[in-house]
């Protein structure tokens, strides 16, 4: 717990391959006392992903920590791509005393300040709908990152939109991203591309959800407890929600993770040995 609200952690999951980087460091805060419970909302596809099953079922065993979450039976949005179903996961959010933390699968590195300063920045700002910490390989944190001069311009200018084309689409700029990243943690002085100050987000700004922080009351003060209305998860709370509350949106300035890939990214960062370098990173603090 932290200043008395249970964190609860949740992934949307399908992906063994990253996965099991991010599982390391979520392991680390649960033991650390900062995370309660860690979920992993299946998301999976019945066919074709019985290992990434098998994993999620394998952690569930292994940790008491650790659960499997699942689509709710009685809801069927048709024949969508599986990540529309993500919205559903959030009617079992609904703690009034919860802080919850949202990772997407392929989110590779924590810091370690990283959950106690996003859930402390939560808990004292409770009008955004989402409280976002800086993104490594994030568009509109990649355009925050270059107006406190962290990221080199030369490098490629990045609009603040979520799929700019270099801070969204550009393989190679997300090569050096992560390998500026990387040469950080090595060093220790990830602290070094903390920003200045929180930055806002104009409500109605659509902001790529790898992670945030959300809270519970929120999603239980809502109409129909827990069911998000749009029930499209990025929508509903970088655009409806803040939209309708009238409340920014807060990136948290001393607060950092890394995402590692957009699906324009994928062929660029396959060629490379970062998720080998952010496997090595995440062994070592559960060793």
């Amino acid at each position: 717990m932290i200043d008395g609200h249970r964190v609860i952690a949740w992934t949307p999951y399908g992906r063994t391959r990253t996965y099991s980087i991010l599982v390391n460091y979520l392991e680390r805060d649960v033991r650390r006392g900062l995370i309660d419970e860690v979920w992993a909302y299946m998301n999976t596809d019945p066919v074709g992903q019985e290992d990434d099953v098998a994993y999620a079922h394998q952690l569930a065993e292994q940790h008491d920590w650790f659960h499997l979450k699942h689509r709710p039976e009685n809801v069927n949005l048709g024949p969508l791509p599986k990540q529309r179903y993500t919205g559903l996961a959030y009617r079992e959010m609904v703690d009034p005393n919860a802080v919850y933390l949202r990772f997407d699968d392929d989110v590779v590195y924590i810091h370690e300040d990283a959950v106690e300063n996003l859930v402390r920045a939560r808990i004292e700002m409770p009008a955004p709908v989402a409280v976002f910490p800086i993104i490594i390989n994030n568009a509109l944190c990649s355009h925050f990152l270059q107006v406190c001069q962290k990221i080199p311009m030369d490098w490629g200018t990045v609009a603040p939109y979520c799929m700019d084309p270099v801070g969204w689409a550009n393989g190679p700029f997300a090569v050096r991203l992560h390998e500026m990243l990387l040469d950080h943690i090595e060093a220790g002085t990830v602290e070094d591309l903390y920003l200045y100050q929180d930055f806002p987000l104009q409500p109605g700004t659509q902001f790529s959800v790898s992670c945030f922080a959300s809270l519970g009351s929120m999603y239980a003060g809502l109409p129909q407890p827990g069911i998000l209305v749009p029930d499209e998860e990025e929508s509903f709370h970088t655009v409806h929600q803040p939209l309708a509350t009238g409340a920014p949106n807060i990136i948290r300035g001393n607060s950092l993770v890394s995402h590692f890939s957009f699906f324009p990214q994928h062929p660029f960062l396959n060629e490379t040995d970062i998720l080998d370098r952010y496997r090595a990173l995440g062994e070592k603090v559960v060793a």
